[in-house]
C-alpha cells in the first residue's frame, strides 16, 4: 500500500483509526496556512492574532469593538487578547475609545494606518489561498467548508448555555 503525505511527513507507517488520521491531517494543514500566513504578518512586525484582530476592527469600521466582542470573533482564541491590543494601540495601527453608552467599557476602533497595513497585507495573503484554488475545485472547497462546518459545530454553545 502506498504511504500517503500524512504518513511520511509524520514518519508513521500507520494510524490506528482513519479519524485520528484525518485529525493529525487537519492539524497539520492548519498549522502550514498559519505559519505561511504569519510570515507575512511577520513581515510588518505583526503577529497572526494582530492580524486577525486587525481584519475584525476593520469589518466594523468606522464603529468599534468591546474587548468581547473581539475575542468571541477571533479565529483562535489567544489568551491575552488586551496585550495584542495595547501593541496595536502603541503601534498606531488601533485606538481605544471611551464607551459613551458604558464609562466602563472601551471600544477598540481601526486606524487608517491599520487599513493601510492591512491593505498591504491583502496581496501577499491572498498569494497563498491562489495556491489553494490550483489544488482544489470550487465543488471540492465547498465541500471541504461543510465538512469542517460539522467540527466547528462542536464547538458552538447553544443559546444561554453558560458552562
Amino acid at each position: 500500500m502506498k504511504q500517503s503525505t500524512i504518513h511520511n511527513r509524520l514518519k508513521q507507517k500507520q494510524f490506528q483509526t482513519a479519524t485520528q488520521q484525518a485529525m493529525l491531517s487537519m492539524l497539520v494543514a492548519a498549522d502550514i496556512i498559519k505559519r505561511k500566513q504569519s510570515e507575512v504578518c511577520a513581515s510588518k512586525n505583526l503577529t497572526h492574532s494582530q492580524y486577525n484582530i486587525l481584519r475584525i476592527l476593520k469589518g466594523c469600521h468606522p464603529d468599534g469593538y468591546c474587548r468581547k466582542e473581539i475575542i468571541e470573533r477571533m479565529l483562535e482564541k489567544a489568551p491575552d487578547v488586551t496585550r495584542l491590543i495595547d501593541g496595536l494601540v502603541t503601534d498606531g495601527k488601533a485606538e481605544r475609545i471611551q464607551s459613551e453608552t458604558d464609562k466602563r467599557m472601551s471600544l477598540t476602533k481601526i486606524t487608517e494606518d491599520g487599513i493601510a497595513l492591512l491593505d498591504e497585507l491583502h496581496q501577499p495573503m491572498q498569494e497563498f489561498s491562489t495556491e489553494l484554488d490550483k489544488l482544489y475545485s470550487n465543488k471540492e472547497l465547498v465541500e471541504l467548508s461543510e465538512l469542517c462546518e460539522r467540527i466547528i459545530a462542536l464547538d458552538i454553545k447553544p443559546e444561554g448555555d453558560n458552562q
